[in-house]
């Protein structure tokens, strides 16, 4: 299996300026840095001139926040200021009421009754002293002119009552109720100006808190543009955040996206979120690889590995199977109907072995899944199908000689045999391409004596072949499975291209009905395909090759 060269522990630098910039300064890849060391410099002279532009608009919106709030205040010792003087109106008024109808009303009352009885007093007195008067000139006492006065006094002192009479009877009836209205209309008058000032200055108030509101929240907006333009030109500054040897992360590989592949060097252009440098950590180094989803059953946690790169092609790095992901992973272009499984295998060497390695190389990884000594193995393209036996061509004495054989376990590349072949023996590699007829014929005769399978014709509509056993080919049978087409000519004895229940063998007979979908008395090829999943072997040459004893079967 073929995987990547990386760090267990493995920093990435991305570039967190928004937008594009320009790589004006970086370190030399394979520089050891501490940490806190300045790695990289980003192009930040714009950001820096719009960092300046900024903070004068955030004096300026500061500024009006702190003039709205001053305003707010003001509005609000205004309103309280109104408040109270409309109070103050509607307790005067009251008073005012209060006053007349406890006071004033009848105050005025007896005083004018007073006045209407000094009037009548005075009018008495008028009167008596006339009548002297008149008695008196009788007498000869008193002139005439004496008498006209005292008629003329009695006059004015009856006008006088007449007057404190009639401004006593307008006082009761029109001006106390007059006074009364005036009074009380202008107490509701107040209250009612009272209402009108509190909800003035309440709407004053809410008026000034959203100009305040509105001012926070430019002032904010404001901020932040500044804080982002601040860090964007901190970021320009790329600093380790541990110690490590400069790695660029410029390079492309089948686990990373084309357009993350631009060179990483002085004066490039990079992209907010651009992996520009890895940190990583050499003394504990990593395989990423892909396991087949054929193989996953084999692979646990703790199998043991061999790794080679091309780097180092005569040594071999040891390794243990870390983790294994439990979901499958679509295979890469064009295979994309592959499902494979993201494998991690740590290195176990020495730290000084291990850091001869650097992140990217390309590995070939082997997984130790089983370590079988002394057992006879054979390529897998030797091994055929037949009809569920296992076939080999031996090659002896110049000539070869079909074998019966008894396998094991199987690797990629080469299957155990048990029984059947003989230690230093050759055998024939993909005997299909050279004895195709013969093995033809062999299959139909055995599957004559066995029949069809029922249980395979009863699989669902769609449903997958079963799942491959040690040394079986993708289409779910052992490798070099017989010939489907082949098999039907062989049972399809008139060449009417169908098979009659007088020509099925055996079981097949038996469950004629069941593969016969349609009814129609034949079995077609199609119908035995949809019963029987067809069988395969794989590719290969056909020059001979030699069975030998393995040191152990691998994966």
């Amino acid at each position: 299996m073929q995987g990547f060269i990386d760090s267990q522990n493995n920093v990435t630098l991305e570039s967190k300026v928004e937008g594009s910039t320009t790589i004006i300064s970086i370190v030399p890849e394979g520089t050891w840095v501490e940490e806190g060391e300045i790695v990289c410099e980003l192009d930040g002279s714009s950001i820096e001139d719009q960092l300046d532009s900024q903070m004068i608009q955030t004096s300026q919106a500061l500024a009006a926040r702190d003039q709205a709030l001053e305003a707010l205040k003001i509005q609000e010792n205004q309103n309280d200021s109104d408040i109270a003087a409309a109070k103050l109106n509607i307790k005067l008024a009251e008073l005012d009421l209060k006053k007349f109808k406890e006071g004033e009303k009848a105050q005025k009352q007896k005083e004018l009754e007073g006045k209407v009885a000094l009037a009548k007093t005075g009018l008495l007195s008028a009167q008596e002293n006339l009548d002297f008067t008149r008695d008196q000139v009788k007498k000869g006492y008193k002139t005439q002119n004496e008498l006209e006065s005292a008629r003329i006094a009695v006059k004015q002192k009856e006008f006088e009552l007449q007057s404190a009479e009639e401004e006593l009877k307008v006082y009761e009836k029109f001006t106390i109720e007059r006074t009364l209205t005036e009074l009380e209309a202008q107490l509701d008058e107040f209250r009612n100006e009272l209402i009108r000032v509190e909800a003035k200055a309440e709407a004053a108030l809410i008026q000034y808190k959203a100009d305040v509101d509105a001012r926070e929240k430019t002032l904010d907006l404001e901020r932040k543009k500044e804080g982002k333009l601040q860090s964007n030109f901190e970021a320009c500054k790329m600093r380790a955040p541990q110690a490590g040897e400069v790695v660029y992360a410029n390079m492309q590989n089948s686990r990373r996206s084309s357009n993350e592949g631009s060179t990483i060097e002085e004066g490039a252009q990079v992209r907010e979120r651009q992996a520009i440098i890895n940190l990583p950590d050499v003394t504990k180094m990593k395989v990423d690889c892909r396991i087949h989803e054929s193989l996953i059953r084999s692979i646990k946690k703790g199998l043991r590995a061999r790794i080679r790169t091309d780097a180092y092609p005569d040594k071999i790095f040891n390794g243990v199977v870390y983790s294994v992901s439990t979901v499958p992973m679509s295979g890469q272009w064009p295979n994309t109907d592959l499902r494979e499984y993201e494998t991690v295998i740590h290195l176990t060497d020495a730290v000084e072995e291990v850091r001869k390695l650097r992140p990217g190389l390309t590995a070939q990884v082997e997984i130790l899944v089983a370590n079988r000594p002394d057992i006879l193995q054979v390529p897998v393209q030797a091994i055929v199908n037949v009809a569920r036996k296992h076939v080999a061509y031996v090659v002896k004495g110049g000539k070869s000689e079909r074998r019966f054989v008894e396998t094991g376990e199987s690797n990629q590349t080469h299957i155990e045999v048990k029984d059947g072949i003989e230690e230093g023996e050759y055998v024939v590699l993909n005997p299909r391409s050279q004895f195709d007829d013969e093995i033809s014929a062999l299959e139909a005769e055995l599957s004559a004596e066995d029949g069809a399978d029922p249980d395979l014709e009863n699989l669902p509509k769609g449903e997958d072949a079963p799942a491959p056993k040690p040394g079986a080919s993708e289409g779910g049978r052992p490798a070099g499975g017989g010939d489907p087409a082949a098999f039907f000519n062989n049972l399809d004895k008139d060449g009417d291209g169908k098979i009659s229940e007088d020509e099925a063998p055996g079981r097949m007979k038996e469950n004629f009905s069941k593969l016969d979908k349609d009814g129609d008395g034949f079995i077609t090829k199609e119908e035995m395909s949809a019963a029987r999943p067809p069988g395969g072997g794989p590719g290969g040459g056909g020059a001979p090759g030699g069975g030998a004893p393995g040191g152990g079967a691998e994966e």
